[in-house]
Order: C-alpha cells, then sequence, then structure tokens
C-alpha cells in the first residue's frame, strides 16, 4: 500500500520522529491485544499522536481495524522510503519558518518528485537567496554569489534588497 506524506514531515529526522510514534502506538496495540485476550479491561485511550501520524495511519489502514502487524508495515514501509527517497537540501540565509518549509516541500513534491525528502540549513554567509543541492548538482541563487560574479553590479545588487 502507498502513502504521501504531507508536507510538514520533509526531512529525515522527521520521518524518525514519525517511524517512533507508529512503533509506540504499535507497541501499545499490542499491550491491548494481550489484554483483551486475558480478559482485562482496557484503562488507557493510547499514546498521543502527531495529526500528521494520525492521517498517516488512517491512510494506510484504510477502513480495517488497527492492528501491531499493519502498523510494524507501515513503520518497515516508512523506514524503506527513508533510506530510498532522494533529497535535496536547500540552504537559506536564515532559520525557515513552518509555513516556508511547508510551501517549499509542498513545491518540490509536487513539481519534482513526490517521495522527496527535503532538509533544511542555514547559512548566514550567503546573506540571503537560496542555494538548492539536488543529488550532484547545485543551484545557487545567493546574493553573495551575485556580489562575488560581478563586483562592478554591488551597488544594483543592494538596492534590489
Amino acid at each position: 500500500m502507498k502513502f504521501s506524506l504531507p508536507p510538514t514531515i520533509a526531512s529525515v529526522q522527521d520521518i524518525t520522529a514519525l517511524i517512533a510514534e507508529i512503533h509506540d502506538y504499535s507497541v501499545w496495540l499490542n499491550h491491548q491485544a494481550l489484554k483483551q485476550r486475558v480478559g482485562k479491561k482496557s484503562t488507557s485511550y493510547g499514546p498521543t499522536m502527531s495529526p500528521a501520524a494520525d492521517n498517516l495511519i488512517l491512510q494506510w489502514i484504510g477502513k480495517h481495524e488497527p492492528d501491531s502487524a499493519s502498523m510494524d508495515a507501515l513503520a518497515a514501509s516508512l523506514e524503506h522510503y527513508r533510506q530510498t527517497a532522494q533529497s535535496v537540501t536547500i540552504t537559506l540565509a536564515a532559520p525557515a519558518s513552518v509555513s516556508i518549509k511547508t510551501e517549499l516541500v509542498g513545491w518540490f513534491r509536487k513539481h519534482l518528485n513526490s517521495e522527496l525528502i527535503v532538509n533544511f540549513q542555514f547559512n548566514s554567509t550567503i546573506l540571503g537567496g537560496m542555494v538548492i543541492r539536488y543529488g550532484s548538482r547545485v543551484f545557487d541563487w545567493s546574493f553573495r554569489r551575485q556580489l562575488l560574479a560581478d563586483r562592478a553590479k554591488f551597488p544594483e545588487v543592494l538596492r534590489h534588497v
């Protein structure tokens, strides 16, 4: 079964956290199944899950009841995704806000590859703009590159900042 990650899940770290949530839920489901077998009444409501994890679980199980086997399969599928998906790294001059990350991840997944991992970095020395690394290619749209490329245009570049 296929799944699509929301734009809020972008990096390897995000996917790792999602796998941990799914694993915790699987353990809880397993405990609940054991309690039912021995006739104990269930008193807990389950682990608190992020909205992304909730949506992914609903997407994965469809109309079926969740069980630990299906959650383990989802975790294994996410692990495979994390190891095999192509990635792009975006370097900005400052840390990206959540809204900027979400918008950029959505655009990249829509226009380049729906199974793309997007990593964000920041480096204040680029002064502005962005640098994108995709595979072996680097696209540098930073202000620093513009300034160093043509020092005579320095006043013109500053007018556009």
